[in-house]
């Protein structure tokens, strides 16, 4: 089990740690950033190409079968990088994305660059359910 996390992200590593019962990773690695919040965009595509090239790597090495992953754009480059590997038939690894709860209508932005390309997208009110056909409602995830 990998975990993956956005270089400038101080916090996750130690929520994983201190949950109970929880999974523990294997390894923690660290990517750059793809997008701040209030990022300007043509910066933020920049950055994701970065991370991309980051993350096209550590896919290539890890050889995930299952990559699972949530709201922030930190996803965006793994999951980019699973599908190119998946299109040129290099491995066949499959993407479930879960929206972030706060999304109660919408879908983030990184849900919605992903939701063409993963396998199963999870969302958390059955609003979304409704928008969005592929997507599975589950309820409440936290």
């Amino acid at each position: 089990l990998c975990f993956v996390v956005a270089d400038t992200d101080h916090t996750s590593r130690a929520k994983v740690e201190a949950s109970p019962g929880g999974l523990r990773p294997d390894e923690y690695v660290r990517i750059p950033r793809s997008r701040e919040v209030g990022e300007p965009f043509l910066r933020s595509a920049f950055k994701t190409l970065y991370a991309l090239a980051w993350s096209l790597v550590l896919v290539g090495r890890r050889r995930p079968q299952l990559i699972l992953c949530n709201g922030p754009g930190t996803c965006l480059p793994i999951c980019l990088a699973a599908f190119c590997f998946r299109v040129l038939f290099f491995m066949d690894v499959r993407i479930v994305f879960c929206e972030s709860f706060c999304r109660v209508t919408t879908l983030s932005l990184t849900g919605k660059l992903l939701y063409p390309i993963a396998d199963r997208f999870v969302v958390q009110w059955p609003q979304l359910r409704e928008r969005y056909r592929r997507a599975e409602y589950v309820g409440v995830l936290c």
